[in-house]
């Protein structure tokens, strides 16, 4: 192969290109001079006027031998310049290339003398045809001499990403319990302002009422205000442990009915985050609907209810299990009437217990699981 000589090299790339279209238009200017000074010396031929157009034509082209050589002083300055940033540049990705070739075993590498005679593209070509060959050593293999990380290292930074993993996981568990948390108390105060609502409306027909329709209508106004004020205990003090999801060893299922919207959402949520299957009805003719659907293991009955109430559903509950031979449910009354009294006309419609009105939360679950103890644990108050 032709040696590489940088210096003829570089005036055939960047200074003849330049340089002879600009000497170029130089001779053309000192020949247009010339040729002014012939005809004006044609026209004057006095000694005198040849005297002062040498003079100018001497001061002219010495001028432009000045142009030509700084013009050319400043592109070699500046190619060379350019050259040795190009050369320091390919160099030391010479060397990097060379360091590679030794770890991998390779000795294919330039030594320096061979590189100052190869033109820079087959340097450049030559340092491409390593990293392609070093690019071989990249699969992992038992015999390969490209080297892993240490394997503890290996170790610690798959704990650390496991760590970040279950830390992000408690932070999204946090977020969709404040969210859920969010919701619920939304959902407590639209409930407790359409009862705040239908309650003042109600007292308002009370004022109109007869005497005889007014004792009816308290024990109506008695159950709302009690909704209304087991509403504000939930959003003010909910139980911490309504937000843990439990898994009883035998899931029981539970049926609410409650004509009333506060107690029916917070009985459902309440049984539900404790692992229990909950339906949830208004009326006692949806709950003998459920009945002759589903077996109910517990069925929390609200007693005060339009049109069929809880005692009448309780008897006609009783009755269809004795004549279908259905495993008797157990029945417990939600009702404000607590006293004695209330109590005897529960146990004779045929239910087996009784929750006053207003309950907390934690007051149903322990109502399961006193009957189910096997199955259900109970709950700490908050």
């Amino acid at each position: 192969m032709q040696g590489y000589h940088r210096k003829e090299h570089f005036w055939n790339v960047v200074i003849w290109p330049i340089l002879w279209p600009w000497l170029l238009a130089q001779f053309a200017l000192v020949g247009l001079c010339v040729i002014v000074g012939v005809v004006v010396w044609g026209m004057n031929p006095e000694q005198a006027s040849w005297g002062t157009v040498a003079a100018l034509m001497t001061a002219l082209l010495l001028g432009s031998s000045l142009n030509v050589v700084a013009f050319i002083a400043l592109i070699r300055a500046r190619g060379r310049r350019i050259e040795s940033k190009f050369e320091q540049v390919l160099g030391e990705l010479e060397q990097h290339a060379s360091m590679l070739c030794e770890r991998s075993g390779d000795s294919a590498a330039l030594s320096g003398e061979e590189a100052k005679t190869q033109r820079p593209s087959a340097r450049i070509h030559h340092v491409i045809a390593q990293l392609a060959q070093l690019g071989q050593c990249t699969p992992i293999s038992a015999s390969s001499s490209c080297k892993l990380p240490d394997s503890s290292a290996q170790q610690t930074l798959l704990d650390d990403l496991a760590n970040k993993q279950q830390q992000l996981d408690q932070l999204l568990q946090g977020r969709e319990r404040a969210r859920e948390e969010s919701r619920l108390k939304s959902s407590y105060l639209h409930l407790l302002q359409r009862e705040a609502n239908a309650l003042f409306e109600h007292l308002g027909d009370l004022s109109t009422a007869s005497p005889d329709a007014r004792e009816a209508d308290l024990k109506e106004c008695r159950e709302r205000l009690a909704d209304i004020r087991a509403l504000l205990v939930n959003v003010v003090e909910e139980a911490p442990e309504a937000s843990i999801m439990v898994s009883p060893a035998h899931q029981r299922r539970v049926l609410v009915v409650d004509d009333g919207p506060v107690n029916l959402m917070l009985a459902q949520q309440v049984l539900e985050k404790h692992g229990l299957e909950v339906e949830a009805v208004n009326s006692g003719e949806d709950a003998l609907a459920l009945q002759q659907t589903y077996t109910f293991d517990l069925v929390f009955m609200d007693i005060f209810m339009p049109e069929m109430d809880g005692l009448e559903t309780s008897r006609r509950w009783r009755a269809y299990e004795k004549t279908n031979g259905q495993p008797s449910a157990i029945l417990v009354a939600l009702t404000a009437n607590a006293d004695t009294a209330g109590r005897e006309r529960c146990l004779q419609a045929g239910m087996n217990d009784l929750i006053a009105k207003p309950y907390q939360p934690e007051s149903l679950m322990n109502k399961v699981a006193a009957w189910y103890p096997d199955d259900v644990p109970e709950v700490s108050p908050s």
